[in-house]
């Protein structure tokens, strides 16, 4: 149907028309009457653009009359002002009371539309991308999928939340307003790795063969000859007491017999020795070729 006629006498006659129908039909004469001028004065205010007071002026006839024609009209203002709920409760209640329309099909088709306007007044797409990729996106506690995201969501404050393995997580605010989709652009935090102490590092040597019985005839052929040598240094000390000094009759028994006895041990140290060294020898050469 058109959105409105073009003279005021269309204006009157459609609407006479329409007061004629079933439901409006019991409606007094000043009620018809006062619907009519607010009708003519809703078209008049239509036309020159005035669309918030053509709706005022359509409603008012409404509220007088229930009528089709002023429904269809006030949608038109409501669409044109951007206010889709109330744009579509007017259409919708356009289709109740005309069922048989000849402009159904485009009526309904224009709900559909609006149907989907008003969707993404209440709940704007929101559109969420990380550096990088594949992070998982949390809204209000609720896992919502991987970045790159986008889903409608409803208007008002959420908590946002991405994480991503060996990143810092990311934690905001979302605010979400009617009919203004949001689009986010986030870096991600890269976690360094936990340093490590670094042990140093033990080399394990294979087992030396080495020439253990060798050391240990040179040692002991060492201290033999070191104890030989200090016990005859001791008896000739003693000698050299007993013929540089007079003594009595019993130290000068005393000084030999240990000059005797010390010079016996070193004798038989030196030997000690001698086998001990040649011990070595002859095991230094053996260890060796092992």
């Amino acid at each position: 149907m058109p959105l409105l006629p073009r003279a005021t006498a269309l204006f009157v006659l459609a609407l006479s028309l329409t007061l004629s129908s079933t439901e409006s039909f019991a409606a007094s004469a000043s009620s018809r009457a006062a619907a009519s001028r607010a009708f003519e004065r809703g078209t008049r205010l239509y036309q020159q653009a005035r669309y918030a007071e053509a709706a005022a002026s359509f409603e008012e006839a409404n509220k007088h009359v229930p009528n089709g024609v002023v429904l269809y009209n006030l949608g038109q203002c409501y669409e044109k002002l951007g206010e889709w709920e109330k744009a579509l409760a007017s259409y919708r209640e356009y289709l109740r009371l005309e069922p048989k329309a000849k402009d159904r099909e485009a009526v309904q088709q224009r709900v559909t539309d609006l149907d989907a306007k008003a969707a993404a007044l209440r709940r704007p797409m929101v559109t969420v991308a990380s550096e990088p990729a594949g992070a998982l996106v949390r809204l209000d506690g609720q896992d919502k999928g991987l970045t790159p995201w986008s889903e409608p969501v409803e208007v008002g404050r959420h908590q946002l939340e991405l994480a991503l393995q060996d990143h810092q997580p990311l934690q905001r605010e979302l605010e979400v307003r009617a009919g203004e989709p949001v689009q986010l652009q986030l870096a991600l935090t890269r976690v360094a790795p936990a340093e490590v102490a670094e042990l140093p590092t033990v080399v394990e040597e294979a087992p030396s063969r080495g020439r253990t019985w060798t050391w240990v005839a040179a040692g002991a052929a060492g201290v033999a000859a070191a104890g030989a040598v200090t016990l005859g240094l001791m008896a000739r000390a003693d000698s050299r007491e007993l013929t540089t000094r007079e003594h009595d009759r019993d130290d000068v028994r005393k000084l030999r017999d240990s000059a005797s006895s010390k010079s016996k041990t070193a004798n038989i140290l030196y030997g000690v020795a001698g086998v001990a060294g040649a011990a070595g020898v002859t095991l230094f050469f053996v260890e060796g070729s092992f």
